[in-house]
């Protein structure tokens, strides 16, 4: 499968190329190994890639060949696809989307009950796509049994359920400004605004022509410059931007500052710790590795506790998971990876959801009547700096190893998680090097109470690596 990346955040590669169509096919034929049960539906849907529209008929024709019976969300963001999969107890699920992945990229996250497939169930796929030969299953007579479904509605109408919205629609004179990119949230994200209220402004919404994305996928500060003199120019309170599925969110305050991708997660937090039922007696906040240090601030603040993971909504799924399983009706369990920007609230919808993230932040600033930029800073202040470089995947496992015998040499006390080390001094700095779950390259991220410690740090520990890489 060529340089095809194939992990528990999605199957991802550059389409028509190694995400081809007949690979695609294979693919979500094999998806029936591991649904074995006389319950065959599954729920579809999609980015607004061009692209996804070829693997969608691949993906279908697999799907009917294996006798599923397929509900088609068609365009739908992530997160709302998630959430209707669950509310119908539909087992199965393929969402088709390269994320944040540039344009010629796109991916299938293959789902099965609450969360995405795991190593050993990947590994079936895999053999099964290497091994089986499609034609005889064609030489089948095969009924198609698809349902096109609107579930937007639906997620919408839940979504305000876990809002103060009578009092949120009354008081909210909002002004704000929505980049979606031309992704999926385009259907959902202002729609959602206005129904809350707010005067809004949807910038980037559609394609191209030539079926050109508008701006860059990812939601980072380079690539959101129309975002960013639209709400400062025309003194909006609040822009928000999303990648292609939904599941991310940024936010640039009204001062026209593109705050980091935590922010949006830390201020969710502090307002719902700050705002907590007088029922609930323990709050276990789940984050990743990779999350800012102001998690634990905020927590200690309110006695609440964090949990970390390894990196990848698969691992913080599996973690609420587990401690739901074992809490009781006073415990309450929410969290989220603070680099994508989405919140993660089993109450609502358990997965990481960018437009329910929207519609906090815009609860937050109508009902307590500050300013972004007020809020933000009345955070604990912590500053990020991000280094990468590119890697060959097999030389990943021994890298990680050499890495670490490297620092402990050093004197750095390291923690491994998987294949991602950990170091630093608790709510002081820390440095992770981390090796992405969706690109050929090793991620280096620092936190510190500077800007100039963070990128030291940082650039220390990349050089290190890349000496390390040198020798190997």
């Amino acid at each position: 499968m060529g340089d095809l990346i194939f992990t528990f955040s999605g199957i991802r590669g550059i389409s028509g190329k190694e995400l081809n169509k007949e690979l695609v096919e294979k693919i979500a034929f094999s998806l029936g190994e591991l649904f074995k049960d006389d319950d065959r539906r599954v729920i579809v849907g999609r980015d607004t890639r061009i692209s996804g529209l070829h693997l969608e008929e691949a993906v279908i024709s697999g799907l009917s060949l294996a006798n599923f019976e397929i509900y088609n969300a068609a365009v739908c963001p992530t997160p709302v696809l998630m959430f209707i999969k669950n509310k119908l107890d539909i087992k199965a699920g393929i969402m088709i989307t390269g994320s944040h992945n540039p344009p010629e990229w796109n991916g299938l996250k293959l789902i099965k009950e609450e969360n995405y497939l795991n190593s050993s169930e990947l590994d079936i796929i895999r053999k099964r796509v290497n091994s089986v030969d499609l034609k005889s299953y064609k030489n089948k007579k095969i009924e198609n049994k698809i349902e096109i479904i609107n579930p937007i509605p639906e997620y919408l109408q839940s979504l305000y359920e876990h809002l103060n919205f009578k009092k949120l629609k009354k008081k909210n004179n909002l002004k704000v400004v929505i980049d979606t990119g031309a992704g999926a949230g385009k259907l959902v994200t202002p729609r959602l605004l206005r129904e809350l209220g707010c005067q809004v402004k949807s910038i980037n919404e559609d394609l191209f022509v030539n079926n050109v994305f508008p701006r860059g996928i990812e939601p980072i500060a380079e690539n959101l410059h129309d975002l960013i003199m639209e709400v400062w120019q025309g003194k909006y309170d609040i822009g928000f931007a999303h990648d292609c599925d939904a599941d991310r969110l940024a936010i640039i305050g009204e001062n026209g500052e593109c705050y980091p991708e935590d922010i949006g997660l830390a201020l969710i937090m502090d307002f719902m710790l700050q705002n907590i039922n007088t029922k609930v007696k323990e709050v276990f906040f789940v984050t990743n590795l990779a999350s800012s240090l102001i998690f634990d601030l905020i927590a200690e603040k309110y006695g609440a506790k964090v949990i970390r993971t390894p990196i990848g909504e698969y691992y913080l799924l599996n973690q609420m998971r587990d401690l739901r399983e074992n809490a009781s009706d006073s415990t309450l369990i929410f969290g989220g990876e603070g680099s994508c920007g989405g919140v993660m609230y089993p109450p609502f919808n358990s997965t990481r959801d960018g437009i329910f993230a929207v519609a906090k932040i815009v609860e937050i600033l109508v009902l307590t009547g500050e300013k972004i930029s007020a809020l933000v800073s009345e955070l604990p202040k912590f500053y990020s700096h991000r280094e990468i470089i590119k890697i060959d995947n097999n030389l990943i496992s021994p890298l990680i190893e050499r890495m670490k015998t490297e620092l402990e040499n050093e004197g750095e006390k390291v923690t491994q998680i998987n294949q991602d080390l950990k170091f630093g001094i608790e709510k002081e700095y820390f440095v992770l090097i981390h090796p992405s779950n969706t690109e050929l390259v090793i991620r280096i991220i620092s936190e510190a109470k500077t800007q100039a410690l963070a990128r030291i740090y940082c650039q220390t520990a990349r050089e290190l690596l890349s000496l390390v890489i040198s020798k190997m």
